[in-house]
């Protein structure tokens, strides 16, 4: 609309009625240049009256402006022209917006995630496995983007996050980090913060061979689709958490995150806010596609 700097911001819900009309907006484009009714009528295709009845409404808005007169048939027209270039509306991030947005959370699942997960807040970090080669084994993390899928979860009950609540298992170490809540993705075979708590869980992973089995009192569980959903005190900071999804492998892990996230009734049927539980669970493929889509729990802690 030529070189005329933007003047005009809509911020009113009248004002932006003026434009429920397609009518209205066309004018709106025939003023880009100084025009009078009867022209912009027959340049439209509309009606004298109709065009003036919206000319009034758009200049008592300041949508459009006087811009002099012009002689029109033994009489004087006046000039109008669109005040701006442009128009925007700008939504206040505070308008309508409640203090409170996050979804209540049912009374077993805030037990479990208490304190990591309080009020609205995320208060402690998740942290993820390296996918480059890193720990003793030199081993890389390829499940780290099961966390996506957790944070959709989480982001039901959580209002907003001051920090970046995603870390690397390497960058939670170097910076000593892990005396914070931690909710830990991964088994210790590929996120060596879990290595760290490994010894604490109630039940736990070999610690001869991460790999090779989940040792728990009825048995020792061998499947890749095995793994852990576990809960203990930090034992860094005993005024801290420590929640675990992890798998002897990536499969493992996608299958503690699938229990937590969709089947955390059955999962958490007979928690009642210990500060250690654990379960162990296995994921199942009940379609026949090939992926887990379901989970078994094969014995709780």
């Amino acid at each position: 609309m030529g070189d005329r700097e933007l003047e005009v911001v809509v911020i009113s819900p009248q004002m932006l009625r003026l434009f429920s009309s397609p009518v209205a907006y066309r004018l709106m484009r025939a003023f880009e240049k100084p025009s009078y009714v009867s022209r912009v009528a027959a340049e439209t295709g509309s009606s004298k009256q109709l065009v003036g009845m919206h000319v009034k409404r758009l200049a008592r808005a300041g949508l459009l402006k006087e811009t002099g007169t012009v002689d029109f048939r033994g009489g004087h027209a006046k000039l109008y022209r669109s005040s701006a270039p442009a128009i925007a509306t700008i939504f206040s991030r505070k308008a309508g917006r409640s203090r409170t947005k996050h979804v209540a959370m049912p009374e077993k699942l805030s037990k479990f995630l208490h304190p990591l997960v309080e009020k609205g807040s995320l208060n402690g970090l998740v942290v993820v496995g390296s996918p480059h080669p890193h720990g003793p084994f030199r081993a890389v993390a390829t499940d780290g983007h099961y966390g996506f899928q957790l944070g959709l979860f989480l982001g039901r009950y959580v209002d907003e996050i001051t920090d970046f609540a995603v870390r690397l298992d390497v960058d939670v170490k170097s910076e000593k980090l892990y005396t914070e809540n931690l909710m830990l993705l991964g088994g210790p075979g590929t996120n060596i913060i879990t290595s760290l708590v490994n010894k604490d869980l109630p039940i736990n992973f070999m610690e001869s061979n991460y790999w090779a089995g989940i040792v728990a009192t009825k048995q020792t569980y061998t499947s890749e689709f095995a793994g852990i959903v576990a809960k203990t005190v930090n034992p860094f900071d005993s005024g801290k958490t420590v929640i675990v999804l992890a798998g002897l492998r990536a499969a493992g892990t996608k299958a503690c995150v699938i229990a937590l996230t969709r089947f955390w009734e059955k999962l958490l049927s007979n928690y009642d806010g210990q500060k250690t539980w654990a379960a162990v669970v296995e994921g199942l493929d009940l379609d026949g596609d090939g992926k887990i889509d379901s989970v078994e729990i094969l014995e709780v802690s």
